[in-house]
């Protein structure tokens, strides 16, 4: 069972918060919808091209990082673990974003925009928590790691990881206090492009898109990993290092987190599943037997990408099976649970934070 997310009234969508999206040069602007979905690629132009200088500053500190650990992190690029290259291979390409502050939350601040993506062709909502003295001026010369939250199903007009319906910035804000974990921003998504209606109706599973690039249908891969990626880029003070970047999911979300990281190396290092599945089994595929298997985690591990993949919370064998595929230098950890209701995740949620502190990056100056 999985957790229904219930946006409060701070975080539901109304149209009076609403912000104009930068739009596309030489786009039309009727071309770009006020809804979410899937845009039509007609009339839409190139994305202005930005360049984010790297952040320098102080470096950020943090316990708890094993020997281990800092191998596993290091290992795709021969690194020190501890230092931030100097250049990184993946620059933003999107233009800065308007977001619109949603408020003050476990001491950081919540923002959001409705982005529409120029690659994906898909327009969403996208939440950005920006950590504790993200803006002081002490920092403004830091760039920070990036946590990249996949909800719960159904993920529509919210995300679970901060609409209240676990805890968990209240866990992250307490753990970056500790110094168990860095000082993550936090990027929020919306699951999947649809109505709050689909979801009223009951219709979200039927058109679960398991975060992949649906033929001839919704790119939700793209979205997550190329258009919001390049959005939180030009927007903020992220570091680019695939080793600064990881993902937590919830549920269906879990999926979502394990999917991306195998799928997506270059951009990840790290992610947790909590209590999600890690198959495939969306009516969408339909007969479409070769897009689905490009996209089945189990197959994806035949790659053997360097990511450090939790599994909390999983039942039956389903865990323990994946994590026996996995090979060097993937490494799949299975911890066997209830899973799902939100109790079962907040008891999940100290190690998952241990786990993400001990194979995340910390930004250098």
């Amino acid at each position: 069972m999985e957790l229904t997310s219930s946006a409060p009234a701070g975080l539901a969508r109304h149209e009076s918060m609403r912000v104009a999206e930068p739009r596309p040069i030489g786009a039309d602007p009727a071309s770009v919808r006020r809804k979410r979905g899937v845009r039509s690629p007609l009339g839409i132009g190139l994305l202005a091209l930005a360049v984010v200088a790297a952040g320098v500053g102080g470096t950020f500190a943090y316990k708890g990082i094993s020997d281990d650990d800092k191998q596993n992190v290091a290992s795709s690029t021969g690194a020190d673990p501890s230092v931030e290259p100097s250049a990184t291979s993946a620059q933003p390409k999107a233009a800065p974003q308007k977001f619109t502050k949603v408020g003050a939350k476990s001491g950081g601040t919540l923002n959001r925009t409705t982005l529409a993506g120029g690659r994906s062709g898909v327009t969403a909502d996208v939440w950005v928590w920006l950590p504790p003295g993200y803006d002081n001026a002490a920092n403004q010369g830091r760039s920070y790691p990036v946590l990249v939250t996949q909800s719960a199903l159904p993920g529509i007009e919210s995300n679970s990881f901060v609409d209240d319906s676990v805890p968990f910035l209240t866990k992250l804000a307490a753990a970056i206090e500790a110094g168990t974990v860095p000082p993550y921003i936090v990027v929020a998504p919306e699951l999947m492009p649809y109505s709050k209606q689909d979801a009223e109706a009951g219709r979200t599973a039927a058109k679960d898109t398991e975060c992949s690039d649906i033929p001839n249908g919704p790119k939700m891969a793209t979205f997550h990993n190329e258009d919001v990626r390049e959005a939180v880029l030009a927007t903020y003070r992220a570091s680019a290092d695939r080793a600064s970047w990881a993902l937590i999911g919830d549920g269906s979300g879990g999926l979502c987190s394990v999917k991306y990281a195998l799928q997506y190396p270059q951009y990840y290092a790290a992610a947790v599943s909590l209590s999600g599945r890690t198959t495939l089994k969306s009516p969408l595929w339909g007969a479409d037997a070769a897009a689905k298997t490009a996209n089945d985690p189990v197959r994806l591990l035949d790659a053997r990408p360097d990511v450090q993949i939790l599994l909390s919370g999983h039942t039956g064998s389903t865990g323990s099976e994946f994590a026996a595929k996995a090979k060097a230098p993937t490494s799949v950890k299975a911890i066997p649970g209830a899973g799902g209701a939100s109790g079962d995740i907040v008891r999940q949620l100290p190690e998952a934070l241990a786990f993400l502190g001990r194979n995340t990056r910390t930004p250098a100056a």
